[in-house]
């Protein structure tokens, strides 16, 4: 069965893809599956190989055994921004009823909450239609449930679009080897605040870090009485949601992810990888736009880019953080990163 080229939107974390995927969700040929790739069992989503319509489905509803699963037990206190279900975080109910190991399904909070009206029903079809998938190769497995979720939102091209997805460029070459990737990068100063503000990534590098709070709480004392959705949080829950944590650590994130991407990008074609500034869209939306729909081969008309662009807010608009202290900082740790955007030239939109 022959199947589209498969296309992609890559970015270290909170570098602007999200607003992204919105603007590129509005065209009328265009299903963005976002969050989709990191919504799965993180262990087991890459890597070439045969794979059962069984066990491809419980990569799509892991449940908790797979990566980040007592973060999923607590959806409704991360407030995480880009959850779309039931209108986001602050509408979940304090229970899953239903759905594997008692939690949502990322996939259901996220990618198919941005697509359709009513994803319930379309993530329990998607399961089912996963399910009776022959034992094929994985990639397989993702082409015919990418075009599936296409045709069933009434669009006829996907674009995956998933946060931190840049240190990914290899293994999803090894998977399609055809895609086209847009790669988004922004200032890595405001990328390191903006994790530093956003509770999934400071709530993470917490327990990565072993830190503890002013009353002595780690991550690690957490136990089921606070690791839940029940408002209001416990009061160990929330003294560890509101320890700060060092800028550091997010700019070293920013370093590393940056740095493997940008040595995976540059080994693509020019028909495969472009790059563009979060700073440029939102500098210049409509140009932005109309270069990306030429890249991916889609038509730039006129509704589209006014709509697309009125998602912008004005009162985000990228600025140059100017704070000497902070960067020196971001120097210290991205120096590099900051110098190898600047020399991208002939891939850069």
């Amino acid at each position: 069965m022959p199947y589209q080229k498969a296309r992609f939107i890559v970015g270290t974390g909170r570098c602007g893809s999200t607003i992204l995927s919105k603007m590129m969700n509005l065209h009328p040929d265009v299903a963005v599956l976002s969050e989709f790739m990191v919504s799965m069992d993180i262990v087991n989503r890459l890597g070439q190989r045969e794979i059962s319509g069984a066990d491809f489905a419980d990569l799509l509803d892991c449940g908790v055994k797979a990566g980040a699963g007592e973060y999923k037990r607590i959806v409704n206190h991360l407030r995480t921004p880009e959850i779309m279900y039931m209108g986001g975080p602050d509408n979940l109910p304090e229970t899953a009823e239903g759905y594997k190991d008692g939690v949502f399904p990322e996939i259901l909070l996220i990618p198919l909450s941005q697509l359709f009206d009513d994803p319930e029903p379309v993530f329990h079809e998607l399961i089912a239609v996963a399910k009776r998938l022959p034992t094929q190769l994985l990639t397989d497995q993702y082409r015919f449930i990418f075009e599936w979720l296409c045709e069933k939102a009434g669009k006829l091209i996907w674009i995956e679009r998933s946060g931190g997805s840049i240190f990914c460029v290899d293994p999803l070459l090894e998977l399609f080897p055809e895609a086209q990737f847009l790669y988004l990068y922004r200032d890595p100063l405001d990328v390191a605040l903006s994790m530093q503000q956003h509770n999934h990534f400071r709530v993470m590098t917490f327990e990565m870090l072993d830190l503890q709070t002013d009353d002595g709480i780690r991550w690690a004392d957490l136990d089921e009485s606070d690791l839940n959705n029940r408002r209001p949080m416990s009061e160990r829950l929330a003294s560890v949601m509101r320890h700060p944590v060092p800028l550091e650590p997010f700019l070293e994130n920013v370093r590393d992810t940056s740095l493997a991407g940008l040595a995976a990008v540059d080994k693509l074609t020019e028909e495969q990888y472009r790059a563009l500034s979060f700073e440029r869209i939102m500098a210049s939306p409509k140009e932005s736009l109309i270069d990306i729909a030429e890249f991916f081969g889609l038509t730039a008309n006129v509704e589209w880019l006014d709509r697309a662009a009125a998602l912008l807010n004005p009162a985000q608009l990228a600025k140059k953080i100017e704070d000497p202290a902070l960067r020196a900082l971001a120097d210290e740790y991205c120096g590099e990163v900051m110098r190898r955007l600047r020399a991208l030239d002939k891939h850069t939109m």
